[in-house]
């Protein structure tokens, strides 16, 4: 809550995502890819917990997350996690920071659909050129639209699954290059 009501949009929600989300994000993973799953605004650790309970390993995952407490937090709670604090639009830097080259899926819940279109371009494509060909990366939404400029990132999009949450669904959109 202290996250949320200091910088709102950075933080995207006031309360975690659900269980509900996290599995039918974990749906969503490339298990038979190489490489490991990226996992974007990684937050409280639910969707982190629900990726586990999906059969990813642990050891499999990379979490991003923004605010330093709740890195710290994902590094205690998952220890076996690879858990970055940084910047999203860093995630070339971030990434060989810990010696990441090829990744099998990104599953991001960041609120995305908030940023400017260059912020857009600075967290999705560099995840897209890594993820290479047949790779997914994976957005939540509450919006009934694809939350990334597709058009001018000139990047295919299909929504894939919705969870109904309160009285909204929660969009899960995938994106990809050809």
């Amino acid at each position: 809550m202290r996250h949320w009501l200091r910088h709102p949009i950075g933080m995207g929600a006031l309360l975690p995502s659900s269980p509900g989300v996290a599995r039918v994000l974990a749906r969503q993973m490339q298990l038979d890819r190489d490489g490991p799953i990226l996992e974007l605004g990684a937050g409280t650790g639910t969707i982190t917990g629900g990726l586990i309970a999906g059969a990813c390993p642990a050891e499999r995952l990379v979490l991003v997350e923004s605010e330093p407490q709740l890195a710290a937090h994902l590094r205690e709670h998952y220890p076996a996690t690879r858990a970055i604090h940084g910047d999203a639009k860093q995630i070339d830097t971030l990434l060989a920071g810990v010696g990441v080259g090829a990744l099998a899926t990104v599953i991001s819940t960041l609120p995305i659909k908030w940023f400017p279109l260059e912020d857009q371009r600075a967290v999705v494509m560099p995840c897209l050129r890594r993820l290479g060909p047949g790779g997914h990366f994976v957005q939540i939404t509450n919006a009934p639209t694809p939350p990334i400029d597709t058009r001018r990132l000139r990047i295919n999009a299909a929504r894939v699954d919705a969870v109904w949450l309160h009285f909204l669904p929660v969009q899960v959109w995938r994106f990809w290059l050809d």
